[in-house]
């Protein structure tokens, strides 16, 4: 399931490598670049319809559970383990300027970018995310907590990729795609990742992020509540914040249109 104009890429890292799949501009116009970090349970083929809706930039959606492949992987296993190897992938590239839009475990890996790296983020969009993970709806813990102790079958992984849509897409191949790529990843990698990011607190960080922020909350999402958004615009100095109504944790793919349409008027203004 990849888009018009998409190639699968990837840049080597020692002992195994950091997938990604760049969309080059369609039409004449600014061209980027914006990298695409996925969450956990979700995967990289959720900004498909928001690179549809990008023809004119230069998009890079990173696999970020190919990093959970190489034998090393716990070097990586944190959201300050993903953003380092995003800021290899930027070095690599030799990408010295961009736009990072992440959702709820990408977005916290953008968030630790944007705060790391400010001259290098022009502009930042975080979606059903936030500075820590205290306060998340008891419901969708107690389904990570279940996740990580249970076993990988594929009814449990369709369930936590369901868990973050308000409502799943028309075509049941797509969710299928999902729930794949879930079932492919390295369970302990995601495992530790998560593990990881419930000791984190970006608060204090939040300061050293400069770019022009937007942070997007689905109405109906089961992880995030408004609490988080407030503590992201309290630290994050340039930001504002949209709510999607009907929208569910992962806005871009139950509402795309919605999602699209704040994402094309937020990185051309």
């Amino acid at each position: 399931m990849v888009g018009q104009g998409t190639t699968a890429e990837s840049i080597a890292l020692s002992g195994g490598r950091l997938d990604y799949y760049r969309r080059r501009p369609l039409t004449k116009g600014r061209t980027g670049p914006v990298i695409f970090l996925h969450p956990w349970f979700g995967c990289w083929q959720f900004w498909r319809h928001t690179v549809d809706a990008l023809p004119e930039f230069d998009t890079y959606s990173v696999d970020l559970y190919s990093l959970g492949h190489r034998p090393d992987w716990a070097d990586f296993a944190s959201p300050d383990g993903l953003a380092r190897a995003v800021g290899m992938l930027l070095d690599t590239l030799h990408i010295d300027r961009c736009s990072v839009i992440g959702n709820s475990m990408g977005g916290i890996a953008a968030q630790v970018i944007a705060a790391a790296q400010p001259d290098r983020i022009e502009k930042l969009i975080l979606i059903g995310t936030g500075a820590r993970t205290v306060g998340v709806k008891p419901d969708w813990r107690q389904a990570i907590d279940d996740w990580i102790a249970g076993p990988a079958d594929r009814e449990f992984a369709a369930r936590m990729v369901g868990a973050l849509l308000a409502r799943q897409p028309e075509d049941p191949h797509e969710f299928e795609v999902f729930v794949e790529m879930v079932m492919n990843a390295n369970k302990a990698f995601m495992g530790t990742v998560l593990t990881n990011a419930f000791k984190l607190d970006l608060r204090p960080k939040l300061r050293g992020i400069t770019a022009s922020t937007l942070v997007v909350r689905g109405e109906l999402d089961a992880s995030r509540t408004r609490a988080h958004v407030e503590e992201l615009l309290a630290g994050i100095r340039d930001s504002r914040a949209v709510e999607i109504a009907g929208g569910g944790h992962s806005a871009q793919v139950d509402s795309p249109e919605a999602f699209s349409a704040l994402v094309q008027a937020f990185l051309t203004c």
